[in-house]
């Protein structure tokens, strides 16, 4: 019954009315696209990416200038080719034009920042309006594995780092009530906490759960190696890293459910994500313009190639042709399913360690991008793991700043990985990229077995 009022009359009441948002009209046009056919779908894209390129060339200062160098003019992109004269950008670039890429006729430019899971946080500025369109196409992606908004769920996710205050606490507990979710700290696997999350999702029985990849994997190994069960659940979504083949098969195999993935990021949030066929992740391409470049070109089908992405609705701060520093495959074949949104087959970005402490605790690599998306005097950053007892912290100080709040980043990853945690933090001017020129996160010498 929940799910149904919270859907008919919660939702819309408190979105249309209290907030003024256009989520449910959004998401209205998104279910509605997702049934068009692979050619229509590019032509409303088309429109929509000609809309935000005439907008951008008006009243964007980077982009007026760097259309211009380029010879770019709006009105004369009539083709993919055409698109692809528009130089890509990263974050360099938008940290070293930032003042300049914010549009000069849209006020109250909202502003967040990326975890910096390829190791180098950014700042960016979005659109309420843009907003509204990311939280229908996450709504339509959940909906794929079957999970409605209102449904209850267990999320076992990221939380905020350092002191939230009493107010900021009460307002999330009270969201989180109102949404039929509950949280579980993914930053704090440990063989007992894990005990206590399994009892705990036991007596709340949620119908899905929401994870962090890796997080989920080690909390289902860790009740299929104790020969417990685990409670009854319709789907698991996972996101946020890269989850093997063989680690999706033991989740499905102790939770008895499908695993859907799906793949975001923090300038976009949601990306693509997969449906009932679960043969590829249908890219949102109502809401982005995604590429995978090769060579300057979009990479073949089956081929990898750098992944490049255009928000079409963020007027605010447009980002357009922006590498995220991820690798995908688009997919040839059309889904069973009938929906005309293209498929990427493969994501592989974002790989990062478990980081292992005394104790038997594990917590994804992704705690770091998390906590230092707080310290904007951060430019680059990366963490080795040599034992149990040692982590190595390289930072690359923004505008060669020597202020870093050091003694703030050890008290809040000591809270997470134990007062006994020894960190040597190493001011350095570069640091290097792997061979296949990614850059790796977190580096860990350590074995993470639980005990």
């Amino acid at each position: 019954m929940y799910p149904f009022f919270y859907q008919k009359f919660l939702f819309p009441f408190y979105e249309g009315f209290i907030r003024g948002r256009k989520t449910l009209k959004y998401l209205r046009e998104l279910e509605h696209n997702q049934w068009l056919n692979t050619k229509e779908i590019e032509e409303l894209q088309w429109i929509e990416l000609k809309k935000l390129l005439k907008h951008a060339y008006e009243n964007v200062p980077f982009y007026a200038k760097t259309f211009d160098e380029h010879g770019v003019i709006p009105d004369s992109i009539k083709y993919p080719d055409d698109f692809r004269k528009i130089p890509i950008i990263d974050k360099s670039i938008i940290k070293s034009n930032w003042s300049e890429m914010i549009a000069g006729n849209i006020p109250n430019i909202l502003t967040k920042s990326t975890g910096g899971s390829t190791g180098e946080p950014l700042h960016f500025g979005y659109t309420r309006d843009s907003y509204q369109w990311r939280m229908a196409v996450k709504i339509r992606g959940y909906s794929w594995a079957g999970y409605k908004d209102g449904d209850k769920v267990a999320f076992l996710w990221g939380v905020p780092v350092g002191k939230i205050s009493p107010i900021s606490a009460l307002k999330s507990g009270l969201h989180h009530k109102i949404q039929n979710a509950k949280y579980f700290n993914i930053f704090n696997l440990t063989p007992k906490t894990m005990k206590a999350y399994l009892e705990e999702m036991r007596i709340y029985k949620p119908k899905h759960i929401v994870a962090y990849g890796l997080g989920m994997y080690y909390f289902a190994k860790f009740i299929n190696d104790n020969g417990w069960s685990a409670f009854p659940v319709k789907s698991i979504i996972l996101g946020a890293e890269k989850v093997q083949k063989d680690q999706i098969e033991v989740i499905e195999s102790v939770f008895n459910c499908p695993v859907f993935d799906s793949y975001g990021c923090r300038e976009f949030m949601l990306i693509a994500s997969q449906c009932e066929h679960r043969q590829g992740m249908h890219i949102s391409s109502d809401n982005l313009y995604v590429e995978t470049i090769k060579n300057n070109f979009q990479a073949p089908y089956g081929e990898i190639g750098e992944v490049v992405i255009t928000d079409l609705h963020n007027y605010g701060m447009p980002f357009i042709r922006y590498k995220n520093g991820d690798l995908a495959v688009r997919g040839h074949e059309n889904c069973p399913c009938g929906r005309g949104l293209p498929l990427i087959t493969n994501v592989e970005g974002r790989i990062t360690d478990m980081i292992v402490a005394a104790h038997g605790k594990i917590i994804t690599g992704l705690f770091f991008p998390h906590l230092m998306k707080e310290f904007h005097e951060v430019d680059r950053f990366q963490v080795i793991q040599e034992d149990r007892e040692n982590l190595i912290i390289k930072i690359v100080p923004k505008d060669g700043n020597s202020n870093v709040r050091m003694e703030t980043m050890r008290r809040e990853i000591q809270k997470v990985l134990g007062q006994g945690m020894q960190i040597d933090f190493q001011l350095v001017r570069e640091i290097p990229l792997t061979p296949s020129g990614k850059h790796r996160v977190t580096i860990s010498k350590v074995s993470y077995e639980l005990e």
